[in-house]
């Protein structure tokens, strides 16, 4: 092992060290800034250690949960200093092991399992991540609100006229929190650990932080319109319905991601997840903090549908070309072949151009799969289809009617083209044998033109397929 090997592993194993003290600071830090941020006694507008507890989880595994263990004890021991002024030890001791069990278990059950879920190559942002996250994340965040509640009430930390409508609260704090800082969180972990100490997941990438002059202007109207949103809230007497205009952010949101990249698109979550908390902040929203919270939920789970879609495009293009496209050989398929090339010959009837069918096999076919395998033959038919296509015009296309059968339908074109193509191909199948077969590839070739008269599609190919076995027979003939 060389010395720079020493280093770079010692560098590792340090900067793994610096992702527990960063977890616990992280944790802490948000705890606080979630009390200052509380709409309702024990219910918050946002609660950040929610999302420091899924996302550490799920980005460093169970080396994760001493950290998170600590915090929990230190924020019980916070939360019965702003209580009762003094702290009662022995619900201290029980509500600490309480609460560091139950917010610890909730969301390790969703993060552990989305580990699971989550493929080994994370290389695109698909539909089955984003859904597999945000209804992870819900469920965790139910299950420590509930439980939490529950728990704490009966270790006397918590005063709960009505059990159900705190519930309701610390679920959706937990919730928006979640959702809208989890990238953040991701990319503050990955950055502080060594490479391969952080899980990586496709909601939680930024990827190229290069911002094109157009992004940041679309972020600057974006954070604008909301600020001016939350401000003329604050000036006109906490007006609920300027709130539901937040809207118009989630709207500008999804502009921005889908014709900037994906750092833009994170940066405008958390921006705006930044500035309705800090609207909250400034002045006691109440009730009203559910429409903050709606709407920064809203903003979260459109950008991850949203950023999702390219991948979803991409497959279903992946899933018609398997339709449309023979697997071996990259030809239309016979459907797809037929359906287009009845389209064209009716446009050419009706413009009164000439319309050229070339019907074609691989000669000798059973005797290739004989000697040289299914491979063998299979690698003839890649071949023929190659070579074919690098004589056919851009209008012009072969698909795969059977297993050597092939046709190659040529738009506006009369016999003397067509047999000029049929030429070019055997030019093209002579020049040189199949490497994988060490021999070369031929094969029969008829035509038939569709110049006057109204012929149909299976007419002209029967046509086309009577003159290449008339070829063949007279081959046979001559040899």
């Amino acid at each position: 092992m060389t010395s720079r090997q020493v280093l770079s592993m010692q560098s590792g194993s340090w900067r793994s060290w610096l992702l527990h003290p960063l977890l616990l600071l992280l944790w802490l830090g948000s705890f606080l800034l979630a009390a200052a941020l509380e709409h309702a006694p024990h219910a918050s507008l946002w609660f950040p250690p929610a999302a420091v507890t899924f996302t550490g989880l799920y980005c460093m595994g169970w080396r994760a949960v001493p950290a998170i263990f600590v915090a929990c004890v230190l924020g019980t021991y916070l939360t019965e200093v702003s209580n009762q002024g003094d702290v009662r030890l022995g619900v201290l001791a029980s509500s600490s092991l309480v609460f560091a069990l139950i917010h610890t278990g909730a969301y390790a059950l969703p993060a552990m399992m989305l580990r699971r879920l989550a493929p080994l190559a994370l290389t695109e942002l698909t539909l089955r991540a984003v859904s597999q996250f945000l209804l992870l994340g819900a469920l965790g965040a139910l299950l420590a609100a509930v439980l939490g509640v529950l728990g704490l009430s009966q270790t006397e930390l918590l005063e709960a006229p009505d059990i159900f409508e705190l519930a309701s609260a610390w679920w959706i704090g937990d919730y928006a929190a979640l959702v809208t800082l989890a990238p953040f969180l991701a990319l503050l972990l990955r950055h502080t650990g060594a490479p391969g100490d952080v899980k990586r997941f496709p909601p939680f990438e930024w990827g190229p932080w290069r911002l094109r002059r157009s992004a940041v202007g679309k972020l600057a109207l974006l954070f604008a319109v909301t600020l001016a949103i939350l401000l003329s809230y604050l000036e006109l007497s906490n007006s609920r319905a300027l709130l539901v205009m937040l809207v118009l952010p989630v709207v500008l949101q999804l502009w921005v991601v889908h014709t900037e990249n994906l750092a833009s698109a994170q940066l405008g979550l958390l921006g705006f997840s930044l500035l309705t908390v800090g609207a909250a902040a400034a002045v006691n929203v109440g009730e009203d903090a559910l429409i903050l919270q709606f709407a920064a939920i809203s903003l979260a789970a459109n950008s991850y549908l949203s950023l999702a879609a390219p991948a979803l495009y991409a497959a279903n293009k992946r899933l018609r070309d398997q339709v449309s496209h023979d697997g071996l050989t990259g030809a239309l398929s016979r459907a797809r072949f037929e359906d287009r090339a009845a389209v064209e010959l009716a446009d050419g009837l009706r413009a009164g151009r000439p319309t050229s069918i070339i019907m074609l096999d691989v000669d000798g076919l059973k005797e290739l799969n004989d000697t040289h395998g299914h491979a063998g033959g299979d690698a003839a038919l890649r071949e023929l289809v190659v070579r074919c296509k690098a004589c056919l015009g851009q209008e012009e296309f072969i698909g795969r009617l059977s297993g050597d059968e092939f046709a190659i339908f040529l738009p506006g074109s009369d016999e003397v083209t067509a047999t000029g193509v049929v030429r070019a191909i055997r030019e093209q199948l002579e020049k040189g044998p199949v490497q994988s077969l060490g021999r070369g590839v031929s094969a029969s070739f008829g035509i038939a033109v569709a110049d006057g008269g109204s012929p149909s599609l299976s007419q002209l190919l029967q046509a086309a397929d009577q003159a290449m076995y008339a070829e063949k027979r007279a081959r046979r003939r001559a040899t």
